[in-house]
């Protein structure tokens, strides 16, 4: 979990888009190397938590694909994270949502750094994409309160699709 803590606390300078992208990018690379398994070479693994390169992604140009697929992906499994925290077992959980509030008002690197594991055994996610998707995921919600964090969180959840 300190490893994560301290890619977080690298990342937390991104922006919201530059985040977004880089979920997008992290997916695809994935995808690719599902797709092309036995052409990985000398290439990094992209679901390996080494494979971000926060300077890159400071600098790099935004791809407008890789941002939509990045926003895309944080609006399909931001609820489902939320769920997954907040509502445990389908109810109300006042022990975790302290937990919670406790670890954003300490620090945001530490809450990211709890729920990226969280979204890694709870949703099957690669370690990059899950560990991009909890810094933005609290990110959005630390600009708000740091009490009532489901409460904000729920408040900030995308809208569904009519």
């Amino acid at each position: 979990m300190a490893e994560v803590e301290a890619l977080v606390e690298s990342l937390w300078e991104l922006d919201d888009d530059q985040l977004a992208a880089q979920i997008g990018s992290r997916a695809q690379a994935i995808g690719d190397n599902v797709a092309f398994s036995g052409a990985r070479g000398a290439f990094a693994d992209p679901a390996s938590l080494d494979s971000i390169e926060v300077d890159v992604a400071t600098k790099a140009p935004i791809d407008p694909r890789l941002l939509d697929a990045g926003r895309r992906l944080f609006d399909r499994i931001n609820p489902i994270a939320y769920e997954l925290l907040c509502k445990p077992l389908g109810g109300e959980d006042p022990e975790t949502q302290k937990i919670l509030d406790e670890a954003i008002s300490q620090n945001y690197t530490k809450a990211a750094g709890m729920l990226a594991p969280v979204l890694i055994s709870g949703l099957g996610l690669a370690p990059t994409v899950a560990t991009l998707l909890a810094t933005l995921i609290i990110k959005k919600i630390a600009n708000y309160a740091a009490t009532g964090i489901c409460e904000t969180w729920q408040k900030n959840l995308p809208k569904p699709a009519s």
